[in-house]
């Protein structure tokens, strides 16, 4: 397990599109932060969590090309069948690409946080509630490591980064914003109330992405351990 781990850290940090991905994140929510830290009408707070109410999903949409990509470029480039031989067992190869992508959740989390806080200090000034601000980060890392998750098995199960980008892009931002009027339970709508983890911090709003994530990563690690490559 820690050759494949560490062979998928190398991969992925060794790729140019990781790290300009991950820039372009941090851009958009330093953008985000910064326009919101301009509502000087609101407290410092309001402005801090206001800066991941609505544009989450969209913000980690580029770190997770790199998450699809782990499976995707596998498959387009024909290296899937390498990778398997190399560390001889699919479970292990599932299983240390989905560590390496909740990693690379936490790490994208931090990174957002902290270009947050630096747009507003240029802006006015950073909240000093650690807490509420540790909650935060909490939230944008539970969000990120989920969704990740099943942006990497969409990838396993269609073989196609492309289409799991589309699905990944298409449900939480659309699907889920145009069927709000009739999706009135929480549990409905399982990107939006992980997301909503970040204003609100209720322990039951990620469970529904959750349950999502695990089925769609189980589905995945089981077909991909059937399958002929």
């Amino acid at each position: 397990m820690l050759n494949a781990l560490r062979h998928e850290l190398i991969r992925m940090r060794t790729i140019r599109s990781t790290w300009i991905l991950l820039a372009a994140a941090a851009a958009v929510q330093f953008v985000v932060a910064y326009m919101t830290a301009g509502h000087s009408d609101q407290t410092r707070l309001w402005r801090f969590v206001g800066s991941f109410n609505t544009t989450l999903p969209l913000v980690l949409l580029f770190p997770m090309a790199i998450v699809v990509g782990a499976f995707g470029h596998e498959y387009r480039y024909r290296t899937i069948t390498t990778t398997i031989l190399t560390l001889r067992s699919r479970p292990v190869v599932m299983a240390s690409k989905a560590v390496i992508s909740a990693l690379l959740a936490a790490v994208t989390g931090v990174l957002l946080v902290l270009v947050t806080l630096l747009a507003q200090v240029l802006r006015g000034g950073a909240p000093d509630d650690w807490a509420r601000i540790g909650q935060v980060l909490a939230a944008v890392v539970v969000y990120g490591v989920l969704s990740f998750l099943v942006g990497l098995g969409l990838a396993a199960l269609t073989r196609n980064a492309t289409v799991a980008m589309i699905v990944m892009l298409a449900v939480p931002i659309v699907v889920e914003g145009l069927l709000s009027k009739w999706l009135k339970e929480w549990w409905m709508a399982p990107f939006f109330s992980a997301a909503s983890l970040v204003d609100t911090f209720k322990w039951q709003s990620p469970l529904p992405l959750t349950a999502l994530a695990v089925l769609v990563a189980v589905g995945a690690g089981t077909v991909l351990a059937r399958r002929d490559v």
